[in-house]
């Protein structure tokens, strides 16, 4: 329990350091622009690779730091896209938060590609079936479609599987081909890093 704890502790010291703020704000605007260049397939679902920069920054400075990064993407992101069909959501933005916290406690400290590898395949899968497929829809379907969720009738339990379905087969076609980009990514940026960063401090 002490060591969970001081992920937290050791993630937030890393907000001291110039190389933290330097390199997040990179992954930062590359998830901005990754979000933006989303493939919009309806209102409420779109494919996008925003999640590669924000589990970079989970691996290499932990929870806090994630946390921090993900809602500002989401906020940034937010404004820059122009979207004002709809007001920002609050409850959305608590599930980006559970996400940051999902990946940084299960990629920070991981050092070898191995590690890095099992972790963040881990870690993709419970962000895409609680996050993305239960708690996203949970609220999308609550405030967007029916607000009687999950009080509902049987006819409106067969409304909602007929909105959750294309969600589904979104998320389980497109699960494979994350879980190998990531598994390529990571370790190649962990890599990078730790190159880049120990020439720096010899």
């Amino acid at each position: 329990m002490e060591s969970f704890f001081k992920l937290f502790k050791d993630s937030a010291a890393e907000l001291k350091k110039i190389s933290t703020l330097t390199v997040s704000g990179v992954l930062m605007a590359l998830s901005i622009v990754m979000r933006n260049m989303a493939i919009n397939i309806t209102a409420d679902l779109r494919i996008t690779f925003a999640f590669l920069g924000i589990m970079a920054i989970a691996m290499l400075y932990g929870p806090v730091v994630c946390v921090i990064a993900n809602v500002g993407v989401d906020v940034i992101g937010y404004v820059l896209d122009g979207y004002k069909a709809r007001d920002y959501n609050l409850g959305l933005l608590a599930v980006k938060i559970i996400i940051s916290l999902i990946y940084g406690i299960c990629l920070y400290k991981k050092t070898t590609g191995k590690s890095i590898i099992i972790s963040s395949i881990v870690s993709r899968v419970i962000v895409v079936v609680l996050c993305n497929l239960v708690l996203n829809s949970a609220v999308l379907y609550y405030c967007y479609t029916n607000k009687n969720f999950p009080f509902m009738s049987a006819s409106e339990w067969t409304a909602f599987r007929i909105w959750f379905t294309p969600r589904l087969i979104k998320n389980c076609v497109m699960l494979p081909i994350e879980l190998v980009m990531v598994s390529l990514l990571l370790p190649m940026i962990s890599q990078a890093y730790k190159r880049i960063f120990k020439k720096a401090s010899a």
